[in-house]
């Protein structure tokens, strides 16, 4: 029994580069300090005494700078490189991390979000194009997997300190963001210096990666996709928007509870992501993303079914197993959609549907829980079948899709 467990686990992380794990580390140790969006509508409305829409608001000037840091970002890759972006985000956000807390009202507080938005989230087309560079096709997905391990380890870390220096202070939540922001452009620096090729082996790879012109926006298959995701991360990004505070009022957790919380969904990834994303990579990715979309919509759904902290951690339960299945299969999903074309347009394209919800929800979430504070939830379980049955769709026209292409080359072929 230990054996094959200890195989699983040995058969899902093997083969995976050196460069890849550089990366993850990096982004654990940046995204150790990510406090700030966990507690950002408890600060602002506590601390700062905003409104529930004026709190709202402030998430969709986040947005608004992670759109223009997603575009800025993708288009730098070309003639920067993806490690030196990645590099320059992290290290100009330390100061903006520490410059956020010095502003009370809200035209301060929005302006120095959005800088602080733009300079962080520019690093997430970056930081998908140099794990595509450095990764073998068939590896994408558990490449990415580990990406996004790396990144919820450091967001449950985060979130779990952060309750208890809420309590204290809320200042230092954004201190504490802006060091672990430093040390992870410092460790890049390290690990890989400032050469913007990093192994002269990957030259033909990092060429190929970049070398498409075309815009992903007249591509329709990949504007279909970002629209049905946009649909799901209308949901998911509540996460950080009105799901702490309906943590609060609805299930009366305390501030170190909701960390906790946050906490045990970064446990079940670290445990068993990578196995599970090593056992799916047989189905096709759409089939997958399907799956792992309506999971997380229904684990939002059913929190207005109890006031029972155990019933809130198995909400998280199902939301963390759909978040498996659905965002590293989806980058991949992107990877491979953008074969032979500019990929770095294609992850930032795909970065700034993010960032577009990262505008759209909050204002959504917020003016719904003020009218009634269930109705987000409700809406998140019809979203959920609704994007299901359309990537499902999806899936079964890409099939048919190659089937004819295959029978057109067949046919091609003289006897």
């Amino acid at each position: 029994m230990g054996r094959s467990i200890f195989n699983a686990y040995r058969e899902a992380y093997g083969g995976l580069s050196r460069e890849v794990w550089f990366l993850s580390i990096a982004l654990l140790i940046n995204r150790s300090g990510s406090m700030v969006l966990a507690f950002l509508t408890l600060y602002l409305t506590e601390k700062l005494s905003f409104t529930m829409i004026e709190a709202g608001a402030i998430f969709s000037v986040y947005g608004l700078g992670s759109i223009a840091g997603a575009y800025a970002g993708g288009k730098l890759i070309k003639p920067v490189g993806a490690i030196r972006i990645q590099i320059i985000g992290m290290a100009l956000a330390c100061p903006l991390f520490c410059i956020v807390p010095m502003f009370e009202s809200w035209i301060g507080v929005a302006v120095s979000i959005f800088w602080l938005s733009f300079f962080s989230e520019c690093i997430r087309p970056a930081n998908n194009v140099a794990v595509i560079q450095f990764t073998e096709p068939e590896l994408h997905t558990r490449a990415f997997g580990l990406q996004r391990m790396a990144v919820n380890l450091g967001l449950s870390i985060g979130p779990a300190v952060g309750g208890w220096l809420a309590l204290y202070d809320y200042h230092w939540l954004f201190y504490v963001d802006g060091a672990t922001s430093l040390v992870g452009a410092l460790l890049l620096v390290y690990l890989f210096g400032s050469k913007r090729v990093v192994r002269s082996s990957d030259d033909e790879r990092q060429k190929e990666t970049l070398a498409g012109t075309a815009s992903p926006i007249s591509d329709l298959r990949f504007v279909i996709f970002l629209a049905l995701m946009f649909c799901v991360c209308i949901v998911f990004f509540q996460f950080h928007a009105t799901y702490p505070k309906y943590l609060k009022d609805h299930y009366s957790m305390t501030k170190p509870m909701i960390g906790m919380l946050y906490a045990v969904n970064t446990i079940i990834i670290v445990v068993i992501e990578m196995i599970l994303l090593n056992k799916v990579k047989r189905f096709r990715l759409l089939n997958t993303i399907a799956w792992g979309a309506v999971l997380s919509c229904l684990g939002f759904a059913v929190l207005p079914m109890s006031h029972a902290v155990w019933f809130a951690v198995v909400s998280m339960s199902v939301i963390t197993l759909g978040e498996m299945l659905l965002f590293p299969t989806a980058t991949s999903y992107v990877a491979q959609r953008s074969s032979g074309r500019d990929v770095g347009m294609y992850m930032s394209w795909y970065a700034m549907m993010y960032s577009f919800t990262a505008v759209a929800a909050p204002l959504l979430g917020t003016a719904m829980y003020q009218w009634n504070e269930h109705s987000i939830w409700w809406l998140s379980g019809g979203l959920g079948i609704g994007v299901f049955f359309s990537f499902i769709w999806m899936a079964r026209e890409q099939a048919s899709f190659e089937l004819k292409q295959s029978s057109a080359v067949a046919a091609s072929v003289p006897d």
